[in-house]
């Protein structure tokens, strides 16, 4: 993922215009699926918590950590809206995130798909966890 930003972030320029570093201390929201559809991004530096609201009252907690994925539903072409609920990112300490916007993001991903594999092999990752 480190790579993955650096490229991202070569020219100066497009780095001023479609991504953004940003600190965040313990206790803030970082992320939440009802923002800015057009972002996705990762946690840099720091631990986080996502918590998964169900419509119903139930809450679902998940950790974050370095280079987890903010806002992977909006890597979809067409907008994902999650059922049954929303989601937040708060910190647990001290977190940086990078977010992209998503169109610049999936260009650079396109442009090498080795990029694309480290963001999917860092979604497998995730998903894969508790099964393991």
């Amino acid at each position: 993922m480190e790579e993955l930003i650096r490229f991202l972030t070569e020219d100066h320029y497009l780095k001023s215009v479609y991504t953004k570093v940003m600190d965040w201390k313990q206790g803030d929201v970082v992320y939440c699926n009802g923002w800015d559809k057009g972002c996705v991004g990762c946690i840099t530096k720091g631990q986080a918590v996502m918590r998964f609201c169900y419509e119903g009252g139930e809450q679902t907690v998940t950790f974050l950590e370095q280079y987890d994925l903010l806002g992977v539903e909006n890597l979809t072409e067409e907008v994902t809206e999650i059922s049954g609920g929303a989601y937040e990112v708060i910190a647990l300490t001290d977190v940086t995130t990078f977010i992209a916007k998503r169109d610049y993001y999936l260009d650079h991903m396109y442009a090498n798909p080795k990029y694309f594999h480290c963001v999917l092999s860092q979604l497998a990752k995730k998903s894969l966890a508790p099964l393991v």
